[in-house]
Order: C-alpha cells, then structure tokens, then sequence
C-alpha cells in the first residue's frame, strides 16, 4: 500500500530496515500536514507520543495571593498502596503536579495496610519511593503519617512534617502524638464526623487540643462538608484544613480533567518552602478550599476575596454609576445584597454592575464563603 505513494525516482525502503525516517517527521506540533499523511512514508514504527501524551500539561488554580504572602495550594490527606490506596507513591506527586498543586503529604496508615501482603515497604516507604519524583517535578512533598484510632481514642490523625513515621506505630495514642510532637509535626484531627454521622468533640480529642497535639481539623474530608468542625477552629483556636483523603485515581473521583478542583488547603506563607509552609501552618494561615466554597477566618476571607476583584470605573450619568467587576479567581462568588438581591461574581470573568450615583460601597453577605457554623461572611467592598 505504501509503495503505491512513491514517486517514479524514489528508492522503496525496506520494511524492518534500519533505513526509518527521523520519528519526529511525524510529530503534530512540529508538522501537522506531514503526520496525517502517514502513507507517503514506507515506515513500520510511527510515534504518535508528542500528540497524544499530556504528562507536561499543567492545570492552573486561579487564586490570588494576599498582604505579600503566596497562596500554596496543598493537599494534607492522600493514600498510596502502602497502606489503603490503590496507586503507587510516585502517581501521587504526578496527580499533584498535573493538578496544580503546590504541596502534599502522603499519610498512609500505620495500622492499616491491607496490601502489606503483597508490598514489601515499611513506614516511610511511600514517601522515600515518592521524593525523588516530588524533586523533580518541583512538589514539597512533606514526610506524614495517619494514626488511626477508635473515635474515643482520638479517632484518625495525619501527622505531617514528622522525620520518622516507626516511632509512631505505638498504640497508645497520647505516647505516638507526643513523639509526633516531639519530632515537629502538625497534626490534624482527621473528618470529625466520618463513620458516626455527627461531629462529635470526643474527650480525648479535646485533651490532645488543650495538650498542644492536635493543631488542626479538617472541616471538609473527601465530598463531607463539616460546619460544626468551623465552630471548633473559633472554639479552640485550631486551623481549618480541607482534604481530598484520595483513594483512588483524584480525576475519577473530582473529575479534574473537567476543570473541577479537587478539595485542598490554601496556606499563605511567606515563600514556596517546606519551612514557610510549616510556619504558617502553626500560624493558622490557611482557608479550606472544596466545592466552590471557602471556610476560615473571617480576615483572611475578606482578604482573598478583595484580592480577587478588580473593580473599574467604566461610566456614569446623573443617575447610576457603572463599574466592571473582574473576578481573577476559580470561585464563583455568591452575594446576597442588603435589599435581598441575589448577585453573582463568576469566576475568571467579568460582569457589569452598576449602582445609584454616590454610592462607594457594596454590602453583602458572601454565601458561600464560610466563617462559621452556618454563618458566612459579611463583607463590604468599596468601588473605585
């Protein structure tokens, strides 16, 4: 079939010969007209990799940074084969590149590894197998464990930034968050009301906060949104997390490849390093970040959202004045105004919104950013 296309000068090139033409003849970046015509070539081997691989395409999250601080996107929560998941390490830090995040940490259980059967690996093995990949693909890859526990032993807690997960396979729960402790780690009280349909502040839990072992809850775990856990980040003065606590494949479950972002944190630390990171972890600079919505301190959600409006002036009569608000960020806002309006600011667009002459202000509730048990920010933004 192929020889049919030669030209009456043309020498036929032997089929399984040495004699192939450069494979990148028939990639479609360089020359897309000479890679569909793939009958004009005599050649057995065609390499399509360039075309079709997406392994360099990179997903861009769209959140601003704010007072000077970078926004890291991260995800405390995911599982890999050496405990409960069913990916290998080196999958995890791909997802996350791909994804856009900033940051991970691989918490694979200490007491649950059912493919310990077939995987030979110890503690640490997920993260010394991932950390290569991490490095090079520019992914803090942060050393963490889970502690899983009974709920009135402390239910499930990921300790991350710790240097050695074997200490911690103790089963007294306050002697492995002590060493936890004593290693650096932050902790985080892992999806308060998973497996008994309320969140419940459990003595023990309550102890280990007051003791300084547990720094942070998440109130959003996987697709459970938890508003009672937001109360106790006011309550007892703990961060606000949110996590995707990934079994299985994220796009499978999120549906990334859509667009969709997976449930992270947003911590704002001074600069991309594990010790920025850190710092502003234990300073509680972080929003939970799941289903277009945030949770968290009150001024750091007035902030992001400021941050993520760019407001200019574009009209005006004696009557109204017309501003166009562009929203730079991957939230859609939802306001409520104070005549019980219904406003929208979609995400990565702009819209038209005018307001009676004099005014320099818009007040409203922001319905799905959340600063409380059922309570979500109020806010006013001033027009420029």
């Amino acid at each position: 079939m192929f020889n049919s296309a030669l030209k009456a000068d043309d020498k036929p090139i032997a089929k399984n010969s040495a004699a192939k033409l450069p494979l990148t003849a028939f990639d479609a970046t360089q020359d897309s007209t000479r890679a569909s015509n793939w009958q004009e070539y005599n050649v057995d081997r065609i390499e399509l990799h360039r075309k079709m691989n997406h392994d360099n395409a990179r997903q861009t999250i769209n959140v601003p940074d704010i007072d000077g601080l970078k926004t890291l996107k991260c995800d405390f929560h995911i599982h890999t084969v050496f405990s409960d998941g069913d990916v290998w390490p080196t999958v995890r830090v791909k997802e996350a590149w791909q994804e856009g995040l900033d940051a991970i940490a691989i918490t694979d259980h200490t007491s649950e590894a059912p493919s310990k059967k077939n995987i030979i690996g110890g503690p640490n093995a997920s993260y010394e197998i991932a950390k290569p990949e991490a490095e090079e693909l520019g992914i803090m890859l942060i050393h963490s464990t889970e502690i899983s526990r009974d709920k009135e032993k402390g239910g499930h807690l990921n300790a991350i930034f710790i240097t050695d997960a074997v200490p911690l396979l103790n089963e007294n729960t306050a002697l492995a968050l002590k060493e936890a402790t004593k290693q650096g780690a932050f902790i985080i009280w892992n999806h308060p009301g998973w497996d008994i349909d309320t969140c419940k502040m459990f003595k023990a839990n309550e102890k280990f906060i007051a003791d300084g072992n547990i720094n942070a809850v998440e109130v959003f775990n996987e697709a459970e949104w938890y508003p009672r856990a937001l109360r106790w980040t006011k309550q007892y003065h703990i961060a606000a997390v949110a996590t995707s606590d990934i079994h299985g494949l994220v796009k499978n479950q999120y549906h990334t490849e859509r667009g969709v972002n997976r449930p992270m944190t947003l911590v704002f630390a001074k600069d991309k390093t594990p010790e920025s990171l850190k710092e502003a972890l234990f300073a509680h600079q972080t929003l939970a970040y799941f289903d277009n919505s945030l949770a968290g301190d009150n001024t750091l959600l007035a902030k992001f959202m400021k941050a993520s409006l760019k407001i200019e002036k574009i009209s005006a009569n004696d009557k109204r004045t017309s501003y166009l608000i562009s929203n730079i960020s991957d939230i859609s806002y939802q306001l409520t105004l104070e005549n019980g309006s219904d406003v929208l600011f979609p995400s990565n667009a702009g819209v038209v919104y005018q307001v009676q002459k004099g005014t320099s202000s818009i007040k409203a509730n922001v319905r799905n950013l959340h600063t409380d048990e059922f309570k979500s920010l109020n806010i006013e933004i001033e027009l420029k």
